[in-house]
């Protein structure tokens, strides 16, 4: 019971340690002193702002709580005079000046700041203290806003300091700014029911002015008001008539016009709701009377209205839904004739087979027409033949006489007009806008949206059988770009142009008095007369290529030469794998050379027929004259000596041939089977890759021509095909949304501009949807203010089915 008591254990206390409360305010000052953000480091401002918020942000903690500190300031123009100096400000006149400013704005109004304090209080830059965990403990609060007043007065902060308290989902802010002997209180409510007091204007002006400390003038408070009614009724604003896809294949009073007008916009109403704001701007405390008993406060006599367009969430575009109809066929790999089951009678095991005419197509009404009697397998499809003539003779207008629909004059694969279309989608490889690829893809996208699969399998094999057609009678395919494949330009408009060339040889061919079939060239009649010609005689030659000798002196003739073989951007990267799966041995090498060379050695050759005697220098001479030298009558460059050099190899090979008696680079028939192959034998997904990119370049100018607008398209670089027609379809889907709202705007608003006051002719239109009269407000919302001689008193009050307010009160400090 007596047992000694060591004094030194009761009163052993440190009372140097630092306590967490002086740990957390030693913290903020350590981090305003680090940002800078005292009122002499803050004293020169810009005098213009961005609408860009910077942010910095430190974390901290304090009794197991953790917050975020994050300095919000919005960015300020960089003056082009770098001499200018910073304008000096005092910094409690430029808060109180936004503060008073931003009276003209409500609350609902958005900056761009991550917290709406900077809109409500006009802000430009200002410090937020926010908890991780809401911050709903009255003890903890009242320390956390004791600790930020401490601080802000020692290290004197420069901008207002805001803590975040409450649950998270309540925008409740407390904050505070001193300068000097004047304090603002920035203070918020928010509560989940409307007090009595707060449900009318009177009572909140009773409240504001309880709320100043020094006494308030009478009729001095000036009040802005905002009611918001929530239009739900949007099909009291007419929309469009409802425009069924498959209209077009109606076969009475068909016509081809609905067909190549893309559908687009919204089948439905894609409104959601309109908001209309009626506002009274300006007026004293006295002009209008709401109290709890009795309101004058009449929407309809509201000095302003305006009105904002809410769309649905999700708008069923028409445009955009063909195109994800199509650009779901990418992933199925199994080809398109299985569709209707003709993959055998079609001879794609074979490609060499003969295809299968069907009864109804241009090729019948042709043959028919220059009277040849050729048997058909029957075949029906389930396009009728009422529809399906009118569609082919879109594609294919050169087959009757009565050309309803031709072709444009001059096709180009870039346009060159000047306007938004080029760039909504610019990225995507096209055809010649209301080419033969284009009113084929149109076409074949409209009949897959209205008929499904079956009908797009069966267009695109009526399709394939005039193409067989075409080049079995050597008819040029129309509504294509001529000459030699332009890489420019998308695959399928590559391959008809190839197609093209191929019928364009045979043709020449025929007149030239040769077969197709035949590998080599014949001789024309005079070089037929000869039995053998003598090597030494010079044979094919163009015309002499100015006064150029040979090294012997002799003149140096251009010989008639055999074009290039056209290749298509697949052939193209066929033949770069093939080069790099050969390796790189010296047989890989020799062959690689080899297949490079077929062209050179075919040029060689018909210079050695028609420039007898002449050496390789000769040849250089006219072919790459940078590699020739004048030196000694003409030698060979430095590049041309070089070891293993194939030039010298393809020349020692060659033989005297002329042009007209050398095997073919390009054979039309091989050539021309294989495009037919090509298209006959695509996959479903092959061909809804082939007829996408045109649909999607047809769906731009559509948009744009709907009042889409594309100030910038998307950059597209090292992605594949189908990436790419993904970010073109989400690129349309977002200008078919924005042409939906422009469209709602014009037709809700008429003249006047979103957000902006209606004209009285809008003001009837909308009063008159709505039969006369406006519901129960969504939203009412008053600003009060008054300027006294401490400085600008602001509260703003927003009622719904909850109640928020805001309130900003200067005061004078009085130093006891």
């Amino acid at each position: 019971m007596n047992e000694e008591i060591d004094e030194y254990d009761i009163y052993h206390q440190d009372f140097t340690t630092a306590s967490e409360w002086e740990v957390l305010i030693a913290r903020l000052e350590e981090i305003i002193v680090e940002w800078n953000l005292s009122k002499i480091k803050l004293c020169k401002t810009s005098p213009e702002y961005t609408k860009k918020w910077l942010a910095k942000s430190e974390d901290i903690k304090f009794r197991g709580l953790s917050f975020t500190l994050t300095y919000n300031a919005l960015e300020p123009v960089k003056s082009q005079d770098s001499e200018k100096e910073p304008e000096e400000k005092c910094l409690l006149t430029e808060i109180q000046q936004c503060l008073w400013d931003s009276t003209t704005n409500f609350m609902d109004n958005v900056d761009g700041s991550p917290f709406p304090v900077s809109n409500w209080f006009g802000l430009k830059r200002y410090l937020m203290l926010y908890p991780k965990a809401p911050l709903v403990d009255g003890s903890i609060i009242k320390l956390i806003m004791s600790s930020v007043n401490i601080a802000f007065s020692i290290v004197d902060c420069g901008i207002p300091f805001f803590v975040k308290i409450r649950e998270h989902w309540q925008h409740t802010y407390l904050g505070i700014f001193e300068d000097n002997d004047y304090k603002i209180s920035f203070d918020v409510i928010h509560l989940k029911r409307i007090s009595n007091q707060c449900s009318h204007l009177s009572g909140l002006v009773s409240l504001f002015k309880s709320k100043i400390s020094s006494p308030v003038p009478l009729d001095a408070v000036v009040i802005s008001t905002k009611f918001s009614y929530e239009l739900k009724d949007s099909d009291s604003f007419t929309w469009r008539k409802r425009t069924h896809s498959n209209e077009f294949l109606s076969i009475d009073g068909f016509d081809v016009k609905k067909l190549i007008e893309l559908p687009f916009g919204s089948e439905n109403n894609p409104l959601h709701s309109a908001l209309l704001n009626a506002i009274w701007p300006h007026f004293r405390e006295s002009a209008i009377v709401d109290s709890s008993t009795f309101s004058d406060i009449d929407p309809i006599m509201a000095p302003t209205w305006t009105i904002t367009l809410k769309l649905r969430d999700n708008i069923n575009c028409l445009l955009s839904e063909i195109i994800r109809k199509v650009m779901n066929l990418l992933d199925r790999d199994s080809l398109l004739m299985d569709v209707l089951g003709l993959s055998k009678s079609l001879g794609l095991v074979n490609p060499l087979n003969k295809i299968t005419e069907a009864p109804i197509t241009i090729s019948k009404l042709v043959k028919a027409a220059v009277g040849r009697n050729t048997h058909f397998t029957e075949f029906k499809g389930p396009i009728t033949d009422d529809l399906l003539m009118p569609l082919l003779y879109y594609v294919f207008p050169d087959a009757v006489e009565d050309d309803t629909f031709p072709y444009p004059k001059t096709l180009e694969i870039e346009s060159k007009k000047d306007g938004a279309e080029l760039k909504l989608c610019k990225y995507v490889k096209t055809s010649p806008e209301d080419g033969l690829v284009w009113r084929l893809s149109v076409t074949s996208a409209r009949l897959m949206d209205a008929g499904g699969l079956p009908y797009l399998a069966h267009f695109w094999y009526e399709f394939t059988q005039e193409l067989q057609y075409r080049w079995e009678h050597r008819i040029l395919v129309p509504g294509v770009v001529e000459g030699a494949p332009n890489a420019r330009s998308c695959l399928l408009h590559q391959k008809l142009q190839l197609l093209n060339c191929c019928i364009k040889r045979a043709q020449e061919g025929s007149a030239a008095g040769y077969s197709s079939e035949e590998e080599f060239f014949d001789c024309s009649e005079d070089e037929g007369t000869e039995e053998q010609l003598p090597w030494d005689r010079p044979v094919g030659r163009l015309n002499r290529l100015d006064n150029t000798t040979l090294k012997n002196g002799a003149p140096l003739y251009i010989p008639r030469t055999q074009d290039p073989a056209p290749k298509t951007e697949d052939q193209l990267e066929e033949d770069a794998e093939l080069m790099v799966r050969l390796g790189d041995d010296a047989k890989a090498s020799e062959l690689r050379a080899r297949m490079m060379s077929a062209s050179l050695l075919s040029d060689m050759e018909a210079f050695k027929a028609a420039n007898p005697g002449a050496e390789l220098c000769d040849f250089v001479h006219w072919y790459s004259p940078r590699d020739w030298k004048p030196d000694d009558g003409g030698s060979l460059g430095d590049r041309m000596l070089l070891p293993g050099n194939p030039w010298v190899e393809a020349w020692n090979v060659a033989r005297p041939v002329p042009a007209a008696r050398q095997r073919r680079l390009f054979d039309e028939t091989r050539e021309a089977e294989q495009v037919l192959h090509f298209l006959r034998s695509r996959t479903i997904g092959g061909v809804a890759e082939l007829l996408l990119p045109a649909i999607l370049k047809a769906g731009a100018i559509k948009a744009i021509s709907e009042g889409a607008t594309a100030t910038c398209s998307t950059i597209v670089a090292g992605v594949d095909k189908r990436r790419s027609f993904e970010i073109a379809a989400r690129e349309l889907l977002e200008a078919e949304r924005e042409a939906c709202r422009s469209i709602c705007v014009r037709k809700v608003l008429g003249n006047s501009a979103e957000g902006k006051p209606l004209d009285v002719a809008g003001r009837s239109r909308v009063l008159n949807a709505m039969g006369g009269a406006l519901p129960a407000p969504a939203l009412r919302e008053f600003t009060l203010r008054v300027k006294d001689e401490v400085g600008p008193q602001v509260m703003r009050a927003a009622l719904s089915n909850e109640m928020t307010i805001i309130g900003a009160f200067t005061e004078r400090i009085v130093c006891l």
